[in-house]
């Protein structure tokens, strides 16, 4: 299972609202740059930004992708994104159930199609 996990992560993204966070989250899945994608929120952010302290309400995206995608994911989160400077923090998985690590890996073996 181990061996399996290494292959498989979540990457993590916000942004403004909820219509956005579906809009990406289709496509990222059409394009087959993820697998699944979870839309949580709204949840509120505090974080500096040029020089002032901010509060926003936001949505989460939980991206999962095998590492086949995590290229492709880094260049195209940016051009999907309203953000001039989006988040993107991509996690391996260290272990799991090894049915849906063995569906990430399959789902995500053929890099994505823009």
């Amino acid at each position: 299972m181990k061996n399996q996990a290494k292959r498989c992560w979540v990457a993590y993204t916000t942004t403004d609202s909820k219509e956005r966070a579906s809009l990406m989250a289709r496509s990222l899945v059409e394009k087959q740059l993820v697998v699944c994608v979870n839309i949580v929120g709204p949840v509120e952010s505090v974080y500096s930004w040029q020089g002032k302290v901010e509060q926003t309400t936001e949505w989460i995206l939980m991206m999962k992708c095998s590492e086949s995608q995590c290229e492709e994911l880094k260049m195209a989160l940016p051009r999907l994104h309203s953000y001039e400077v989006p988040e993107l923090i991509m996690f391996p998985i260290a272990d799991g159930h090894s049915a849906y690590l063995d569906w990430i890996a399959a789902s995500g073996a053929g890099v994505g199609h823009e």
